[in-house]
């Protein structure tokens, strides 16, 4: 089974957000602040392939 939306936003936020600097565990920032749509690209390629495409 494929990661679950859940599970791969924790993945994504595990990291810091190099564009926005969005803390570990938070949501990506737009430069208004506001939270993102989603997640910026810098962002989800920390997060390894491995757990990207895992399986249960």
């Amino acid at each position: 089974m494929d990661l679950t939306p859940d599970r791969a936003a924790l993945a994504v936020e595990h990291h810091e957000c190099p564009n926005c600097d969005a803390p570990a565990g938070s949501a990506c920032r737009t430069r208004g602040g506001k939270t993102a749509a989603k997640y910026h690209t810098p962002r989800f390629v920390l997060v390894p392939p491995s757990a990207r495409n895992s399986k249960s």
